[in-house]
């Protein structure tokens, strides 16, 4: 696990982009553990996961996509 002051992370904040999937990066604070970054993959979204965080009818089982993109042309 890497180690860097908040100093040098709060000034370059991309060394997150240098971390492989799943590596951590502690910041420290005067010597002691401040907190550690994780990278993680990036999240796909999901018609079931779209669904869950929808707004709206609950009720309605389906969503076609294609209907309300053309009400919109309306």
């Amino acid at each position: 696990m890497k180690t860097v002051s908040t100093t040098q992370f709060y000034r370059n904040a991309s060394l997150t982009k240098d971390l492989p999937k799943g590596g951590q990066l502690l910041v420290t604070h005067k010597g002691k553990p401040k907190f550690v970054v994780t990278k993680c993959g990036r999240m796909r979204m999901t018609s079931r996961l779209a669904r869950q965080r929808s707004v709206g009818k609950s009720n309605a089982s389906t969503f076609d996509g294609v209907a309300f993109l053309r009400s919109l042309k309306k």
